[in-house]
């Protein structure tokens, strides 16, 4: 297994633990929907920030795959 691949799968288990806090948080904190309430905000930021991040380790991984191939 390659440094890339490892990198990737690093990548995706931060994202999916980035994804659950957020959710977990927003599941406490949806029932006061409004731009005051802090940990909703930061639960959304989560959430944001894991799908990113689950990008990014899906473009490390099509990179990988194009490096093999060249």
């Amino acid at each position: 297994m390659n440094t890339d691949k490892k990198a990737a799968d690093l990548l995706r288990w931060i994202a999916w633990t980035a994804i659950a806090i957020g959710g977990l948080l927003m599941a406490f904190t949806a029932s006061d929907f409004r731009a005051e309430n802090f940990p909703l905000m930061v639960s959304i930021g989560f959430l944001i920030a894991g799908m990113n991040i689950f990008i990014m380790s899906t473009v490390f991984r099509l990179m990988n795959l194009r490096k093999q191939e060249v």
